[in-house]
Order: C-alpha cells, then structure tokens, then sequence
C-alpha cells in the first residue's frame, strides 16, 4: 500500500478496527514512511476523540440496529396493513358499487311477472277465469279505471280485443289484456299509477319481450314474442292513447 490517496479511501477501516491483520500491517508501514499520512490519521484519530467526548457513550451498534431492523419491519408491517385496508375498502366500494349499478339497472320484478302470466295464460293456455264478454270485460277495465272503450281502443291496428281479467303483477292488481289479429297475439297489462311520465324501457324475459312504460296516470306492460323494436312500438302507441 504505497499510494497516498488509496490509504486515505481506507482511513475509516483503519479506525474502526475493522481492517484485515494483513492490510493493517501494510497500511501502519506506509504511515511510517509519509508524515503526511500520518498526521492525517492523528487529526481523524483526534476528532473521532473529541466527538465520542461530546456525545458521551456510544449506544451498542447491534442494539442500535436490531431497534432500526425492529422499526423498519414495523414500518413495512404498518404500510402492509394501510394498504390492505385501502385495498379492502376500494373492494368494498366497487362491489357497492357494482350492487348498485346491477339494482338500477336491473328491470323490476313486474316485468318478469308480465312476461310469466303471459308465456303460462296466453302461449300455453293454462286454464283461467277470463272475461270475454263486452260486459264482464266493461267491470274488470272499471277496476283499473278504464271504460270499455277506451281498452278497445288501445289495440294496435289491426288487432282486437279478445279476453281480459284481473292478474297480481309486482304485488299489484293490474289489468290484463289480450289482443289477437288472428296469428298474432299480444298482452297488455294495465293500471292506475300517479307519478312522473317514464320512457318505454324494453326487457328480453325468455322468448318474451317485455316493453313497461308509465304516463303519469297509468303504467303498463306490453308483452310479445315479436322483436323488442316491435314490442316498444306496441308500447308506445298504447302509451299515447292512455
């Protein structure tokens, strides 16, 4: 160890102790023949002394670190835990959110209802008590607040009104209707509803089309086995002549 500068890169080990036996004994034989080196390592040696004299003693190195191992390690522990929490919360947001976005966009039970009475009542022809006369239909329509007139003027052209009867549709008494042209067959269920005007919403329940709409005074549900641009226009007429 001759050069100057690599002896100065190694003064730190030198005064630790930490130096190798071997490299110690070539390090103290370079500082005996470069005063300059020499009086360098007293000024270090010096300061070193000095500055243990103002802190006082030294904490133990191996305590020190296993407190800063200990610390860190809770450190990670507690970022760990924080994001976790963050995790799970942000988990719970979305499922909350999805829950929500699944409810509103979700169609409501009488749809499903509408689309059941009329696959079981109409397609299958499941046996009922149906009003097919234009006096019994006259009292069922009264109990939806409708005059015979104006559910036979709710067919579509070229359909006509062929039965009626009081259904539960949603946990409500709703009016059902059924118009025919011969081939075709469609329900309409009806009653009174005060509440704001709603758009024709469309729904797909099995091989039915199911198109619900509201018009301030009544809501009602047209079902089909048509296409849903069929069953929204049936629903859309039927809205503007209620």
């Amino acid at each position: 160890m001759n050069d100057c500068a690599g002896v100065w890169r190694r003064v730190p080990l030198y005064l630790s102790g930490e130096m190798e036996a071997e490299e110690r004994e070539a390090f103290e034989a370079h500082l005996a023949k470069c005063p300059a080196c020499a009086v360098k390592i007293a000024e270090d040696r010096n300061l070193d002394a000095a500055l243990r004299s103002a802190l006082g003693d030294l904490p133990d190195a191996s305590r020190l670190e296993q407190v800063l191992r200990r610390r860190i390690s809770g450190d990670r522990k507690r970022r760990h835990q924080a994001w976790a929490g963050a995790i799970a919360a942000s988990l719970m947001l979305l499922a909350v959110g999805i829950l929500a976005w699944a409810r509103w966009t979700r169609p409501p039970q009488w749809y499903a209802d509408a689309a059941l009475d009329h696959r079981t009542e109409v397609i299958e022809g499941q046996p009922r008590h149906w009003r097919s006369s234009d006096v019994e239909i006259a009292e069922v329509s009264a109990k939806a607040g409708l005059q015979l007139a104006q559910v036979t003027a709710l067919g579509a052209a070229g359909y006509r009104l062929e039965r009626a009867k009081i259904c539960g549709i949603g946990g409500r008494r709703m009016l059902h209707l059924v118009f025919s042209n011969g081939t075709r067959t469609y329900s309409l269920f009806v009653s009174s509803q005060l509440g704001p005007a709603e758009t024709v919403r469309v729904v797909q329940r099995g091989a039915e089309q199911v198109a619900g709409f509201e018009t301030g005074r009544f809501r009602g549900l047209v079902v089909s086995e048509g296409s849903a641009a069929e069953c929204a226009e049936l629903a859309y007429a039927t809205a503007k002549r209620l």
